[in-house]
């Protein structure tokens, strides 16, 4: 029928378990292939970190900068001492809560000719804030 607009979907997930308590990591290159994969060429794409202690967020990809977001997010919540904390009685991660609040849960980018309709520089990234175990991240495609 003319004028009838498909949309489609694709879900997937992305899985990490960082070496290290706190990581970014540029995830950019797996979520276009999700975005490859889908066929879809104008839609969005959700990227969502699926647990309280993790983030996704955008931003350059340039170590200075990264160092200064890990520097920046101890200082506004710093891991110890770790009796500041009320949370700390049932885990010791109460600062990857506050850390995951300021740097945000999810990011939506535009899909526009298949690709991820970036501005200069940007980059998705996982902020991980309490590592050394397995998490995941949500990405959903969706569009015609």
């Amino acid at each position: 029928m003319e004028g009838v607009i498909v949309i489609k979907s694709l879900r997937e997930y992305l899985y990490f378990k960082t070496k290290e308590r706190v990581e970014l990591i540029n995830i950019t290159g797996q979520v276009e292939e999700i975005v490859k994969k889908s066929g879809i060429q104008e839609g969005l794409c959700l990227v969502n970190a699926m647990h309280i202690t993790a983030s996704v967020f955008i931003n350059d990809d340039e170590p200075g900068l990264h160092n200064d977001f890990k520097r920046w997010l101890e200082e506004l919540a710093p891991h110890e001492p770790v009796s500041q904390y009320q949370h700390n009685g049932f885990e010791i991660n109460a600062d990857a809560h506050l850390k995951r609040q300021i740097m945000g849960r999810e990011v939506v980018v535009a899909i526009t000719g298949g690709e991820l309709d970036f501005g200069p520089w940007e980059q998705i990234f996982y902020g991980e804030f309490d590592g050394r175990r397995e998490k995941r991240v949500l990405v959903k495609v969706i569009g015609e």
